[in-house]
């Protein structure tokens, strides 16, 4: 029951804001609509012109996938420029026809403007993605200037259906993707929860347990970062009144850093057998209980925050009655008060949400400081980027032209497809090689599925509804794996063969896989010898960008203890630095699953995920509102590690840059020196001591990230030297 339980509710969650499930149902149920509407009315005046009805279905389709502006209005425009796009390259399509080459050297053009115009905004892209689409699907049709009317009828059929369906029907509803997000959000938190508890009843805990707490932690980071985008579109107080964004970041945050820190701190806990101590286990199973059956976001909950309130009470209780002296306790005390800490963060933070919806009053946003952004006055050498991938998909498309023309004379654009597939959305040859390979993959096996399921479906509405199934399993799993949608999308070819063609032949699906891994091969042999980026110059240039925002995120931590005015929004910044993270580790993606050189990346991922690990730790200090020390002898401490911790990062970036000459302060001499100054046995200066302790707790992740910070500068020859240096 418990593992039918668990799968169910990850399939919920599994799609956080239904967003997957919208654009795929949206796209499929336009295309649908599209192919019905074009077959009546070509029924009606007589004409047997299917093709009408499929090009329908394809502006329909990309009238939905290729309109990503960053306003409704704006994406109104861009779906009827969509229509007049198609149109006018079916006209140069059908009008180039009848002169040879000058249609492949339009299709070229077309292929070069589609890189090109994406500086200049994403609606240049859509739309030179759908005039070449259309003139594409014109080339492959041969189509003529008579077929031209019903095909424009065609163009206006879809372009209305996707505008319909986008923005009528389908219309765009932030608070219910936050909400929905929220949602998935939540039972991805029981989830994690759950485990927990399993964790905590275990007297000895397997480590196939651990590798699936770690697996769900990760999708509750993606799913909080799901919720926190969505925070920066949508009001919640539109939803929850009172509530703010700010309140709601902080509350993700925390509870995210909460089971990312109940795991380590348990199994632990497990190794020093701390759950002999029965009472220990029963308050903190009883915590953990509570914060899984509490309603956050519920106006009227059926169970409040009390409960844990009352449970996080009884665990301080224990606490105290512990000696930290006692051998038996020392060694695991430290991870309790760890727990109690953040829980306490947690409850705290849902205690004010649900306040401020049970008040239903609109609380004032702080506003952040105002920062301008730096602009990058260090003009670019060479040729922009976007007019390097224009070129190589230029080439791309000649040689493609050529070889597809050897290869299968009647479907040479086949191979050109695949190679401008390929180029898209891929900045270094790993990732370009990462898609080819998923895209050969993908269009085998679509190719040989395809093949054996149209050889036992008859042409007809079993046929039909198969080829609808596959556009919608195509986008839906299009954002989790290029390799997924390449199988659903050659297995829609194959029915689509068939019922135009009136059958298939293993002939023509090997003309397509073989045209596809020729076009990806050349796809891939021009990202690695024109203008070609390395992976690992990309992952360079992204962990200079993750030092950066880190530098700038303990700048911000720290600049609060010396000044007592300064505002800081750490829970946005520490949702930033997991993008950049996760920027990082998809970068770092094709080296990882290669054979050359992982094994140190993974090393260096391994210590930057650490650091972040810490950065999260600064959001949760338990000082986090009133930071200001009024000690001037406090003040110069702060500084002098603000400064030398900033002198690390800016030193890291040159290493990483490949710079020499660089050097790291370690600052264990300033820890040292502060850690024996504290004098516990002068009650005199008792409320300095207490000052004194606080600011050893909230900089001891400082020095955490420092050490780590050290730790790569050396890797990369940095040398390492002594503050007073």
């Amino acid at each position: 029951m418990f593992i039918f339980s668990y799968w169910f509710s990850r399939l919920v969650a599994a799609d956080p804001g239904r967003k997957r499930l919208k654009t795929a149902s949206k796209a499929t149920i336009s295309v649908i609509t599209a192919v019905v509407i074009m077959l009546s009315v070509l029924k009606a005046a007589g004409s047997s012109q299917i093709t009408a009805a499929i090009l329908s279905g394809v502006i329909g389709l990309m009238g939905i996938l290729v309109v990503n502006d960053e306003t409704t209005k704006a994406k109104k425009v861009t779906t009827v420029l969509v229509a007049l796009s198609s149109a006018v390259s079916l006209g140069i399509g059908s009008f180039l026809s009848r002169y040879g080459q000058a249609e492949n050297v339009f299709l070229v053009l077309l292929v070069f403007l589609s890189f090109y115009l994406q500086k200049f905004g994403i609606r240049y892209f859509s739309l030179s993605m759908v005039a070449f689409m259309s003139f594409y699907f014109a080339s492959i049709l041969h189509v003529t200037f008579s077929q031209l009317p019903w095909l424009l009828a065609g163009v206006i059929v879809g372009a209305c259906c996707a505008f319909i369906y986008n923005f009528v029907i389908f219309k765009d509803r932030p608070s219910n993707v936050l909400r929905s997000s929220m949602k998935s959000f939540h039972i991805q938190v029981n989830l994690v929860l759950d485990l927990i508890i399993e964790l905590i009843q275990k007297k000895q805990i397997e480590p196939a347990q651990i590798k699936q707490y770690n697996r769900n932690i990760k999708k509750l980071a993606e799913y909080a970062r799901v919720a926190s985008e969505e925070l920066g579109n949508t009001d919640p107080h539109d939803i929850w009144p009172g509530v703010t964004a700010e309140q709601m970041r902080l509350y993700v945050f925390d509870t995210v850093m909460l089971l990312q820190t109940y795991s380590p701190a348990i199994r632990k806990l497990s190794e020093l057998k701390a759950f002999n101590h029965f009472d220990i286990q029963q308050v903190l199973l009883k915590l953990v209980e509570s914060i899984r059956e509490a309603e956050v976001l519920n106006e009227n909950p059926t169970h409040s925050l009390t409960d844990a309130a009352q449970h996080l009470q009884e665990l301080r209780q224990k606490l105290s009655e512990l000696e930290p002296q006692d051998e038996r306790y020392k060694d695991w005390l430290y991870l309790i008060r760890r727990i109690e800490t953040i829980s306490n963060h947690v409850i705290d933070e849902a205690y004010e949400l649900q306040q401020a919806i049970v008040k239903q009053e609109k609380q004032p946003q702080k506003e952040a400081e105002e920062q301008e952004d730096e602009e990058d006055n260090d003009e670019e050498k060479g040729l922009k980027p976007s007019t390097k991938k224009s070129i190589q998909a230029v080439i791309t498309a000649v040689a493609t032209l050529i070889f597809g023309s050897f290869l299968s004379p009647s479907h040479q654009y086949w191979a050109l497809l695949a190679g401008y597939l390929v180029l898209l959305g891929t900045e270094t040859i790993g990732s370009t090689f990462v898609k080819a390979v998923q895209r050969s993959v993908g269009t085998l096996l679509g190719a040989a599925v395809g093949f054996v399921v149209a050889s036992y479906v008859s042409p007809g509405i079993l046929e039909v509804t198969l080829l609808f199934i596959c556009v919608f399993m195509a986008f839906y799993f299009f954002p989790i794996t290029y390799s997924f949608m390449s199988f659903w999308i050659t297995m829609m070819l194959a029915f689509m063969y068939d019922m135009l063609l009136g059958g298939i032949s293993e002939s023509l699906l090997l003309a397509r896989v073989l045209d596809t891994v020729v076009g990806v091969g050349i796809g891939l042999a021009v990202s690695a010898l024109v203008f070609p980026k390395r992976t690992r110059d990309k992952i360079t240039d992204t962990s200079v960008e993750y030092v950066a925002a880190l530098k700038e995120f303990v700048h911000t931590y720290l600049h609060r203890f010396t000044n007592q005015y300064a505002f800081a929004n750490l829970a946005d910044k520490g949702m930033e630095l997991e993008k950049k993270l996760k920027q990082l580790h998809v970068d770092s993606d094709p080296i990882i699953k290669g054979f050359v050189g992982r094994s140190r990346l993974q090393q260096f991922l391994t210590v930057f995920t650490a650091i972040n690990y810490y950065a999260k730790h600064l959001v949760a200090s338990s000082t986090r509102n009133e930071a200001f020390y009024k000690e001037a002898e406090f003040h110069g401490v702060v500084k002098e590690v603000e400064e030398k911790v900033a002198s690390n990062f800016t030193q890291l970036e040159k290493a990483l840059r490949g710079e020499r000459g660089t050097y790291v302060y370690t600052l264990e001499d300033v820890r040292q020196k502060i850690e024996q100054s504290l004098d516990y046995f002068d009650t005199s200066v008792q409320s300095r001591n207490l000052q004194h302790l606080q600011l050893l707790h909230n900089i001891y992740y400082v020095w955490k990230i420092n050490q780590s910070v050290v730790h790569l500068a050396k890797e990369l020859g940095a040398e390492e030297i002594s503050n007073e240096e």
